[in-house]
């Protein structure tokens, strides 16, 4: 296939919707000869932070000297990005092979299936990214691979690896209650599910740490448990920081981030206490190429202050003006969002371009958000879980202290918004409106 068809192939397999389990997805790695056993993981789980630890730990290693395959979902700007080698999105040819490879393994399993007359074999869109990603990885010699969970753990794609260097719970929230669970506890143990041996996080609810302590099955089917060595990082301690990124302080030692928002000190602790733990089992990454690392790292759509607009986007920034995207699509989330509005943003006149998704919790985000604003536009994201810009406008102008309008066009409300009266205009409340505004260039 060539990239375009493949493209259109896993749309199409996407609009099969998704069932979960781990058992076809097993199936069809072995079907491509087990990549994924030839190679190490770092694999990552929790509600909020996976991306932003997952491209912490990737510049980290990378920057040690260590070829790192990343993967992780949903992609921001472009589809390619969930599969990175070394930071960089895999080319459009290497995405048409892989997939193309892994399609032909399917439909031959079809075609086998259909002769003796066994159920049909079907894996899902996930399923066979995270094919691909095994395929890369393995095709690419890749040294360590950062995997982050799709959705949950236990039933994730991603968990049919099996052998692992370490897992990391990252921060746990009520996110996914339909398929995860209505409390935290619920939530931990879909999440905790990911855990082989040893477990880095951060300090969680009781109830989450509860989930995490628990003794988890051994693999191959014994009926043998044992507990997790639970491993919870320091502290991170904020020093200073601006526009320009933060400074803080771990275990005595000052380090330097680019990402903005105090719970970026947690996320870099996490990846800073994982590290030492990769350390302990023959990992070789010194203290220089870890502050280097975590300097480095950028994490797109997650409080980034936009620099280069006009180049990426055509959108032309005031001068004075300031443009930041944020994914948050949760209410903790928002509240992070709003944390460093008042942090980064104190006496600003502020309007928030904001597209949510029907399926969130869009009445707990707005409360958050709306009151922070001098003005809001809704606009409907690019996907079919969209709320309505109409029915967003209805939930947020009673809580926006100034004027609430809408606008179909994405680019076209951004550069309206930085066009007009506000200090800052910021893209928020879901990742799915960053892909648009790069497609619509």
């Amino acid at each position: 296939m060539f990239y375009q068809e493949a493209i259109e192939y896993i749309k199409n397999i996407e609009r099969s919707g998704s069932d979960y389990g781990i058992e076809r997805m097993r199936e069809l790695l072995d079907l491509l000869g087990a990549p994924d056993r030839h190679l190490k993981f770092v694999h990552i789980a929790g509600t909020n932070g996976k991306g932003s630890v997952s491209a912490y730990l990737t510049s980290v290693l990378k920057e040690a000297g260590y070829k790192v395959g990343t993967y992780n979902s949903p992609s921001v700007f472009c589809y390619n990005e969930r599969w990175l080698i070394n930071g960089n999105p895999l080319s459009n040819e290497d995405v048409a092979k892989y997939l193309t490879a892994v399609r032909e393994c399917i439909e031959s399993e079809q075609i086998l299936r259909n002769a003796f007359g066994i159920s049909e074999f079907k894996p899902t869109a996930f399923e066979i990214e995270t094919a691909v990603a095994m395929l890369a990885f393995f095709d690419k010699e890749c040294d360590v691979c950062v995997l982050e969970t799709g959705l949950g753990g236990r039933w994730d794609a991603t968990n049919a690896i099996e052998d692992k260097v370490l897992s990391i719970i990252t921060p746990i929230c009520l996110d996914h209650c339909a398929l995860l669970g209505n409390t935290l506890g619920e939530i931990a143990s879909e999440k905790a599910a990911i855990i082989k041996d040893e477990v880095v996080t951060c300090n969680q609810p009781p109830e989450v740490m509860e989930q995490l302590k628990r003794p988890f099955a051994l693999k191959d089917g014994k009926k043998e448990y044992r507990k997790a060595n639970v491993v919870v990082c320091k502290e991170p301690k904020f020093l200073r920081g601006n526009l320009d990124g933060q400074v803080f302080s771990y275990d005595g030692k000052e380090y330097e981030i680019s990402m903005l928002g105090k719970h970026q000190l947690v996320n870099a602790a996490i990846a800073i206490c994982a590290v030492e733990e990769l350390n302990k089992k023959h990992f070789d990454i010194s203290e220089n190429a870890l502050k280097v690392g975590l300097k480095n790292t950028i994490w797109k759509a997650r409080l980034q202050v936009v620099k280069n607009a006009k180049e990426e986007f055509n959108i032309t920034i005031p001068q004075d003006k300031v443009l930041v995207f944020d994914g948050s699509h949760n209410p903790q989330g928002a509240t992070t969002l709003a944390n460093a509005i008042k942090d980064l943003f104190k006496n600003k006149r502020v309007h928030l371009v904001l597209g949510i998704l029907k399926d969130k919790d869009v009445k707990g985000i707005c409360t958050i958000l709306a009151p922070l604003a001098n003005r809001i536009t809704c606009i409907t994201p690019p996907s079919p879980r969209a709320m309505q810009k109409e029915e967003l406008k209805c939930i947020v102008a009673p809580l926006c202290k100034g004027e609430c309008s809408m606008q179909d066009d994405i680019k076209t409300a951004v550069q309206n918004a930085l066009n007009g009266d506000c200090d800052v205009t910021i893209l928020c409340g879901s990742l799915t409106l960053f892909s648009d505004l790069k497609s619509n260039e």
